[in-house]
């Protein structure tokens, strides 16, 4: 059942369990793992009773109980982002465990959190992103032609995304149309001659939806030994990732680009000053993409930096690509996880942020070109372009496989470290089970 009595006449018991489902129901829904939920909930209990708690998280909901009494749940109606507000509910959090805010205006506060938290100008937000997109275009060596292109589709990508989201389509409709806005003015623009690198004209503005958080925690609930909770975050990044694929075809196939040959073409190469820079920007859009405090975005742009200068470096020195990505994003999960520690930022946003521009680009453009290639041949045998159609797409595995690795290592390694204090003060008895059929 889900509770529902008024603040005034709630029992300390009662105010207590509301104040941590409501806290549980935020964290869920603005992107939380369900690990650091149980964990942050659980040392929120700890400084408001002796009794022991409860905390069952599934995709659809949250169901706490505080010792005995019946659990209660709350319905969590999508999973999405907001950085600030996620936020702004740690930091309340933070305030009852440090005894400088009882629970009644803790429930209050969070009560208020998504009325008061308010997000960043729909358009100010399309320019960011744009910008960001002609930046990570940069990084894939684009010229200019195909870096405005990436830049001009990505923002109107998001604008359309937004609207289609206010008119309430269903969510994998909007990857499908930005990618496809993505392809079809990058087919346009590799068909009229404007730029002579197709790879990024046609992948940055998929690349822009990619669903880093969703994956990233996927992996954390994996990790954690919350395996439905995994599947479910990763069913849904899968049905994100395939429709944003399915909008660069369709996209392909209207336009049908005289450029499609999967060895490429060469771009301009970058400095290391031009890399972290272009990697700064990038950084910046993704953050304010997911409602990132303005103040906190300098931070998340240095770790973007770090991130990608040290892949740069790597490479200069002779590091195959894998091992300069695994490098470069163990770093990065090492510095978002130390930032994460006295910002309250989310993690996931943190991270996905500073490392997103490593994804290998080329080699999906590749294997993509390569799979329509074989595709459009399907009652002819070319058994080299079908190696290297695999080849492409095993190499692209591998790299954000090591990248992803690379994260969630810097991220959870980071706390054991002896000189850093613990984050959390979280009482020893674990969340125990709990039966919702009560």
């Amino acid at each position: 059942m889900s509770g529902s009595t008024s603040h005034g006449t709630m029992s300390d018991r009662e105010r207590d369990t509301q104040l941590l489902l409501q806290a549980g129901r935020l964290l869920l829904e603005y992107n939380e793992s369900s690990g650091a939920i149980i964990r942050t909930l659980t040392a929120t209990a700890t400084a408001l009773t002796t009794a022991s708690l409860h905390v069952a998280v599934s995709y659809g909901s949250v169901t706490v109980a505080l010792g005995n009494d019946s659990p209660l749940f709350q319905a969590v109606k999508e999973l999405r982002y907001n950085a600030a507000l996620q936020t702004r509910v740690h930091e309340i959090l933070d305030q009852v465990r440090h005894r400088q805010l009882d629970a009644s205006a803790a429930l209050a506060l969070l009560g208020r959190v998504e009325a008061e938290s308010r997000r960043h100008s729909r358009w100010l937000v399309a320019f960011i992103l744009g910008a960001a997109a002609a930046s990570f275009a940069g990084l894939m060596r684009a010229d200019g032609p195909a870096a405005l292109v990436a830049g001009v589709a990505t923002a109107l990508g998001l604008l359309v995304r937004q609207e289609l989201g206010r008119r309430h389509f269903s969510l994998l409709t909007l990857p499908f149309a930005a990618s496809f806005i993505g392809a079809t003015l990058g087919g346009l623009a590799i068909r009229y001659g404007w730029t002579r690198t197709p790879e990024p004209v046609l992948l940055v503005p998929a690349l822009m939806v990619v669903p880093g958080p969703h994956l990233l925690n996927s992996i954390f609930d994996l990790i954690d030994n919350h395996l439905p909770m995994c599947l479910s975050r990763l069913g849904l990044a899968i049905g994100i990732l395939l429709a944003s694929a399915l909008g660069i075809i369709v996209g392909i196939e209207l336009t049908d680009p005289l450029v499609m040959d999967p060895e490429g073409s060469n771009g301009i190469r970058l400095n290391l000053l031009a890399d972290v820079v272009l990697a700064a920007i990038a950084t910046c859009g993704f953050a304010a993409f997911f409602n990132t405090p303005w103040r906190r975005l300098g931070m998340v742009a240095a770790c973007g930096m770090a991130g990608h200068g040290l892949r740069y470096l790597c490479l200069e020195a002779g590091l195959r690509l894998e091992a300069a990505t695994f490098l470069a994003g163990l770093a990065v999960g090492a510095i978002s996880g130390w930032l994460t520690r006295s910002t309250r930022v989310p993690v996931a946003v943190i991270a996905f942020a500073g490392a997103v521009t490593m994804i290998p680009g080329s080699s999906l453009y590749h294997a993509l070109a390569g799979a329509l290639q074989v595709a459009r041949m399907a009652n002819q045998s070319d058994p080299s372009l079908a190696t290297r159609t695999l080849a492409y797409a095993f190499h692209g595995f591998v790299v954000v496989s090591g990248l992803a690795l690379g994260l969630v290592l810097g991220i959870r390694t980071l706390p054991m470290l002896p000189f850093l204090p613990s984050k959390e003060k979280i009482s020893p008895k674990p969340a125990g089970p709990l039966n919702t059929d009560a």
